[in-house]
């Protein structure tokens, strides 16, 4: 790292940013990747601890191999960049604001998940980028919406776009996903040999699948990695065909992985058949040793119970054992709890699943292992470009640290590898220690979900992210999921959808640009209103009284006399601002 020697005193907003980052990054782990694995987890496709295992894997491989593609976060297409080259003051400026704007989201996001409510890490972003442009720069520093020309296609961006997008993502992700489930209930769950019809579609339903998520993962990470001014068969080409070679290729590879696959599917069916077997023998055989079991279980207890009143007389050894135990129940808890036990404490819970349609397990449960690499492809994707995207605040602080100045498309270059690495890090402690709660709110309150529903409802949401990455719509993966997974509950009836988890995840949704927003608006206040002292005899010191002759007019707007500081006033001292400038 060659930082400029000008914003030398600023290297407390890059270390303080990269903690900072890393706190988001646990929030993300928390609550958006958590609530990708929710269909999965809710589902029992998966448990929590194998969830846990693939998110820190595939979200982390995505995040350094394919994340890099988006190295030039520096542009967020929201704040006008623009407004931010004025030289040396605008550069600190906009590090700091972007320090305020990971400090903002990583407190939310800590927040909504406590609350368990799952929102957009993107929005979130979104809502600091705002909140810091208008308090530094005002309004019309912020990207409304987008410009265009009469000739080129109107698609909605900055944050006309974002709004808009609260009510089509989730909406055209439950259309997507009803209309799968509804071709997957017909022509499979409904039919008298149920089990065979799965076991028949199962090339067809992996053929599409592979297609759908390689494309995602193609188009929006490992293409953008690739690509050389679009040279490469995979890259995007112009005009008209533009998407069309990965869109392509993608479908090659899921006919060839459908294909490869084809050995494995009477292997599948005597695995389930058997796992059935197995399960039917289990419970005849658990009311034989009911009684057995009842009273092993309170020897046991009475063992415990002696065994703690033992350690509560070794002394020092004893108290420092169980305060490891202690401390190891707790670091684990994440992993270890039952999200399903809220069915049987929730009165409301308990009817929704209750009143659910119930199909043939054997058939579900081959839907359960295309499920799970549904959740693999999604979880890589996510690593490769939400990832990204969220530590893209400290990117920019970085870039502008070590370049010395603002630039729309600024290369992180190598660099990008280890702050990607500090992001996925931070997401797989974020899940293992915290996610559990957003996967209990979307995988078994807010609707039942099972192999077949909660596939339906991946590669719907899946569709839709594809779509609008395509289009350059601003679209976020929680909106699609949420509204996917509404969808397919809504086919139950009213009764299939839990309203109070739904209306409160809407909400998230809605104050999630506000509350950021205006958080990130209030540090960036304090920061840059900040009282400047020093002496201007001492290198490295300044200090200029507001009332001064020479600054009378910059009086009512600090940010200008600040900048008439640097241009003119700093050249004179040979000084620069102390790093409690703001």
């Amino acid at each position: 790292m060659t930082q400029s020697d000008d914003l030398g005193a600023f290297l407390w907003i890059v270390v303080l940013g990269g903690f900072t980052a890393f706190v988001a990054a646990f929030g993300i782990g928390a609550n958006d990747v958590a609530n990708a694995y929710a269909t999965s987890v809710g589902s029992k496709a998966l448990t929590i601890k194998q969830a846990c295992v693939l998110a820190v894997i595939f979200e982390f491989a995505g995040s350094v191999l394919a994340g890099s593609a988006v190295a030039d976060t520096i542009r967020k297409g929201i704040a006008d960049y623009g407004c931010y080259q004025g030289g040396y003051m605008d550069s600190a400026i906009l590090m700091y604001g972007n320090l305020c704007v990971v400090a903002s989201v990583a407190l939310w996001l800590g927040l909504a998940s406590f609350l368990e409510m799952p929102v957009s890490t993107t929005h979130s972003c979104v809502g600091g980028m705002i909140g810091m442009t208008i308090v530094a720069k005002g309004k019309d520093c912020v990207v409304w919406t987008k410009k265009t020309t009469a000739e080129e296609l109107y698609i909605p961006s900055g944050v006309v776009g974002i709004v808009l997008s609260w009510i089509f993502s989730p909406v055209l992700s439950g259309i997507f996903a009803v209309l799968l489930f509804l071709f997957v209930r017909t022509l499979v769950l409904r039919t008298k040999n149920a089990f065979s019809r799965a076991i028949l579609f199962y090339p067809v339903l992996i053929w599409l699948a592979v297609w759908i998520n390689s494309f995602f993962v193609i188009a929006k990470g490992i293409q953008k990695k690739i690509c050389d001014d679009g040279k490469n068969f995979l890259c995007y080409s112009s005009g008209d065909t533009k998407g069309w070679n990965a869109l392509g290729f993608a479908c090659a590879v899921g006919f060839g992985v459908a294909v490869l696959c084809l050995p494995l599917y009477k292997k599948i069916k005597i695995y389930v058949q058997a796992e059935f077997e197995d399960k039917a023998a289990a419970e005849a055989n658990q009311a034989t040793h009911t009684v057995d079991v009842g009273n092993a279980l309170e020897a046991k207890e009475k063992e415990v119970a002696a065994s703690e009143t033992t350690a509560s007389e070794g002394g020092a050894r004893a108290w420092a054992s169980k305060l490891w135990d202690d401390t190891k129940k707790h670091a684990t808890y994440g992993m270890n709890v039952d999200i399903h036990a809220s069915i049987e404490e929730d009165e409301k819970v308990q009817a929704l699943h209750d009143n659910a349609e119930k199909f043939d397990p054997m058939a579900e449960a081959v839907f359960r292992y295309i499920q799970v690499f549904t959740a693999i492809c999604d979880s890589f994707a996510h690593g490769a470009n939400d990832v990204a995207n969220a530590m893209g605040p400290f990117m920019a602080i970085y870039v502008i640290y070590d370049t010395g100045k603002v630039s729309k498309k600024a290369d992180v270059g190598d660099d990008a590898y280890w702050i990607l690495a500090l992001g996925g890090a931070g997401i797989g402690i974020g899940l293992l220690l915290y996610g559990y709660k957003i996967m209990r709110a979307i995988g078994v309150k807010l609707a039942v979900i099972t192999p077949s529903r909660g596939f339906s409802i991946e590669l719907g949401a899946a569709i839709v992210i594809i779509i609008g990455s395509y289009l350059g719509l601003p679209l976020s993966t929680t909106h699609c999921q949420v509204g996917a997974t509404t969808g397919v509950a809504l086919l139950e009836g009213a009764k299939g959808i839990n309203k109070w988890v739904l209306g409160k995840t809407c909400v998230g949704w809605v104050i999630t640009l506000i509350v950021v927003g205006f958080s990130t608006g209030l540090l960036m206040a304090q920061g840059i209103n900040a009282p400047i002292t020093g002496n201007p005899d001492e290198p490295g010191s300044i200090q200029y009284e507001f009332l001064d002759s020479e600054c009378d007019e910059f009086v009512a707007n600090k940010y200008d006399w600040l900048r008439y500081v640097n241009d003119t006033l700093l050249p004179d001292t040979n000084a620069v601002l102390p790093t409690n400038s703001f």
